[in-house]
């Protein structure tokens, strides 16, 4: 009987301790969370004070080369700008043609899921001008790409309006442009 009284002992002792250590081990990942938390708080806030001062010293001297860079952070890989031309009608939109494959790629601020709709509502009463804007030429297949803040580099949501107003001469408070690539 003793025998049987002391595993019970023991056996009591054991969920006791594994119960202990279990509660222990949850506030332990309760602090975890709470620093993880704090850290990435103190990370937005850190990174929110830098880009605020560098906001009012936005400076694009060179359009071209601002354009380059974005598009080559964008595309994952260098691409040459050349041949630079900015379009009205029936958006705004810069265009130029990339150097490596050829292709015209065209900036807008529209969504493909707004511009492409428009364009065929407005396409009868376009139509003559087609070979004037390849943005026209836009349809459901023509690959697309989005540059925004995540690919474009980490100030390209303020260099934007500053660029696209320089560009076009049109105010934007965007932060996302839409480059069409037209082969």
């Amino acid at each position: 009987m003793p025998d049987l009284l002391l595993a019970v002992v023991v056996i009591g002792a054991v969920i006791a301790f594994g119960a202990l250590i279990s509660v222990g081990n949850e506030r332990q990942r309760q602090a975890i969370d709470d620093l993880h938390h704090a850290y990435k708080q103190w990370a937005v806030q850190d990174l929110r004070l830098k880009r605020g001062a560098m906001s009012s010293q936005i400076q694009i001297d060179d359009l071209t080369a601002w354009l380059r860079k974005t598009a080559s952070l964008a595309f994952g890989r260098k691409t040459d700008v050349m041949d630079c031309q900015v379009h009205q009608v029936p958006v705004a939109a810069v265009e130029f043609r990339e150097t490596e494959s050829g292709a015209t790629i065209v900036f807008a601020l529209e969504a493909p899921q707004v511009l492409i709709p428009m364009l065929k509502k407005k396409h009868s009463a376009i139509r003559g001008n087609l070979g004037s804007n390849p943005l026209l030429r836009v349809g459901k297949k023509t690959p697309v790409v989005e540059l925004s803040i995540l690919n474009a580099g980490m100030m390209f949501d303020i260099e934007l309006p500053v660029a696209w107003s320089s560009f076009t001469g049109q105010a934007t408070q965007a932060d996302v442009v839409w480059a069409y690539i037209i082969k």
